[in-house]
């Protein structure tokens, strides 16, 4: 199925949700791969890597991409002392410690990415899926937080909780009208870490498949399927490998383009 991106949107679109599901997916290739894929859709690649994290920026006259990879051990990042809130900012909150850690690998190479090649105002895209999804999210936050740097929008997949409350609420405030969650029905990595004992909340405008592929906005829903995930953080990791189906990125994006099929 082609490629359709439309960098202007501000609203959340199903072609543009393709187009960064493509990208989400591309990042766990090589760099190889990712440069000669990207390049047939118009597009210059620049590859990061930093230890385990791994991002690559997409550019030309039109728009930037900035994609994260995302991981197969996500159990690990949950189960060690990274799992630990850790203050990012004065009245801003609290992220998880292990995917601050992770993002400020490659922070500097972004930012000098990207200024060296946002040359014609182009506008910032960030997408990423699992992990990636989790670093999208705190880059977003660094780029409008603090730097007061404009972001048109952010697509994730399958990511995890990566803030408190008080995060939720700051980010919500500047983000949630252009930040779009995907959630592909039973994907357990979505629930964890846990909003009970744990403190962590998700942000962002919510994107929901049931089980038959059927794409909602209605939060109720999800809230409702939620309660259906009960037990610890140990107890719903240990349903990752039954739900791993779900959390793979070509479900995601297998659904994305049942619905533009229509």
């Amino acid at each position: 199925m082609s490629i359709s991106f439309d960098p202007r949107s501000t609203q959340f679109s199903l072609n543009n949700a393709h187009a960064l599901a493509f990208c989400s997916n591309l990042a766990y290739e090589s760099e190889k791969t990712i440069e000669d894929k990207l390049k047939q859709h118009g597009f210059s690649t620049t590859f990061i890597e930093r230890r385990d994290t791994q991002a690559f920026i997409a550019y030309n006259d039109t728009a930037i991409v900035l994609s994260f990879r995302g991981t197969t051990n996500i159990q690990d990042w949950m189960l060690n002392s990274d799992l630990l809130l850790a203050s990012v900012r004065a009245g801003t909150g609290k992220v998880h410690s292990g995917f601050l850690r992770a993002l400020c690998l490659v922070w500097d190479d972004i930012l000098q990415v990207i200024a060296d090649v946002q040359n014609n105002a182009q506008p910032l895209w960030i997408s990423g899926h699992s992990l990636g999804g989790a670093l999208a999210t705190l880059a977003a936050a660094r780029f409008s937080l603090e730097l007061d740097k404009p972001v048109r929008g952010i697509y994730t997949f399958g990511q995890p909780r990566v803030g408190d409350r008080e995060f939720a609420r700051v980010f919500n405030a500047e983000l949630k009208q252009i930040f779009f969650r995907i959630v592909n029905n039973s994907d357990i990595v979505t629930r964890i870490p846990t909003r009970v004992p744990m403190g962590y909340s998700h942000v962002g405008s919510l994107r929901f498949f049931d089980s038959n592929g059927t794409l909602f906005d209605d939060v109720s829903l999800w809230q409702e399927f939620l309660e259906t995930i009960k037990g610890n953080l140990k107890q719903q990791l240990d349903l990752i490998p039954s739900n791993i189906e779900n959390h793979k990125m070509e479900r995601y994006i297998q659904n994305i383009e049942s619905q533009l099929q229509g």
